[in-house]
């Protein structure tokens, strides 16, 4: 199981720049990023290689963050590739709370983060169907 830390930042100049600024400070990979404006705020969501050190740098430099479970998927990198992934959870009654990805490979694979209410389930239930969890992320 992945995890994934979600950021609640003013949405302002400077305010991303301090957050990668601080990560390369500290040394951390940043290996995905996502940012949902809503306005005057906006929540940051990233995965880096090392997730708890990020969590409480963050945290020590006065950022409103959490640290969420996140289900990590290889998909193909092909039209319909989601919405597989997602009719198998629809199926299962388990809600997509939210989700981004990103390419791998062009053409060949990507990778899907999928945030939902039971991670472990989701993992199993995706194993049993022939997908490739990403674990290290």
């Amino acid at each position: 199981m992945g995890k994934q830390l979600s950021i609640f930042v003013e949405n302002k100049l400077g305010k991303i720049n301090k957050i990668t600024g601080i990560l390369e400070k500290e040394k951390i990979n940043l290996r995905a990023m996502t940012i949902a404006d809503s306005g005057t705020f906006g929540i940051v969501k990233i995965i880096t290689d090392n997730n708890r050190k990020a969590f409480y740098i963050l945290k020590k430099t006065n950022f409103l963050v959490s640290l969420q479970d996140v289900v990590v998927v290889e998909i193909p990198d092909k039209v319909g590739a989601f919405h597989k992934v997602a009719k198998i959870l629809e199926d299962k009654k388990i809600n997509i709370e939210d989700a981004y990805g990103f390419i791998i490979e062009e053409g060949e694979k990507a990778a899907l983060i999928l945030k939902v209410p039971e991670p472990e389930r989701v993992e199993k239930i995706l194993k049993k169907k022939g997908y490739k969890l990403i674990e290290n992320f």
